[in-house]
């Protein structure tokens, strides 16, 4: 039997009577016998829904973005000393300049309508971490921090951004402030766990969170401001130069 809908649960035989109220709520009674307020189940589902949206090309977009911020838990794991060796070197140069090899061959799947700059944007990405890999092997954790900045900082801007929308930076309307935030939020405290399991001897969490946030704000107000030049190369340099200077004021290099 297929469900009734009705506006009153008690009295469902008189509420199409002539003469009777306007309805003010609508009810449906299911297979077992139950009523259930339709105006409720509709209410309830538009708290859970999103002012913006993620098209099924920006999410994929966002995870190849994010994607290698999974090398920090490799590097965790797979046993290595500070400097770094020249064969960890190679290993971590290889991985980034392959998965950066994979990115520009994909980048052509996944750019917005318009979007033409994807060398500046996959080097841009990839060679800030390089760099801070190879010029400073006594701290690696460095490279990680810069890491997790760009994949997770940068990748979750975007994410909250066109979920969340709202208020819009005043400086910058294409940017909002549930981005920056989310940049601030998601890459200080990631790029932050990187830095600490990345560092030996082991860092106190306090540097390791001043270091990581640090990088993050810097980086987050490098990328919120309008400019022709890629966010990627901005975020990179602005979170390289931060970490670094950060990491050489409360630890030294």
């Amino acid at each position: 039997m297929s469900p009734q809908l009705t506006n009153d649960p008690q009295n469902r035989n008189k509420s199409n009577s002539p003469g009777s109220a306007p309805a003010t709520s609508e009810w449906r009674e299911t297979s077992a016998g139950d009523q259930v307020r339709i105006d409720l189940v509709t209410s309830s589902r538009r708290w859970l829904e999103l002012p913006g949206s993620l098209s099924t090309m920006e999410l994929k977009r966002r995870l190849w973005h994010m994607l290698p911020g999974l090398l920090p838990i490799a590097s965790y794991i797979y046993p290595h000393k500070d400097p770094l060796s020249p064969t960890f070197q190679k290993i971590a140069a290889g991985l980034i300049v392959g998965i950066a090899a994979l990115l520009l061959w994909r980048y052509k799947t996944i750019r917005r309508t318009g979007e033409q700059a994807e060398l500046s944007a996959v080097f841009g990405y990839s060679v800030s971490i390089l760099a801070t890999l190879l010029l400073f092997p006594k701290h690696a954790e460095l490279g990680m921090l810069v890491l997790c900045v760009l994949a997770f900082g940068d990748g979750m801007a975007t994410t909250i951004g066109l979920l969340l929308r709202g208020p819009r930076l005043p400086w910058n309307p294409e940017k909002s402030w549930a981005g920056t935030l989310a940049f601030v939020g998601f890459g200080g405290y990631l790029a932050s766990l990187a830095y600490w399991a990345e560092s030996q001897p082991r860092a106190s969490w306090s540097i390791a969170l001043t270091c990581g946030f640090a990088a993050a704000v810097v980086a987050a107000v490098a990328e919120s401001l309008p400019s022709r030049v890629n966010d990627n190369v901005r975020v990179g340099i602005a979170s390289a130069v931060t970490a670094v200077a950060t990491h050489a004021m409360v630890v030294g290099l």
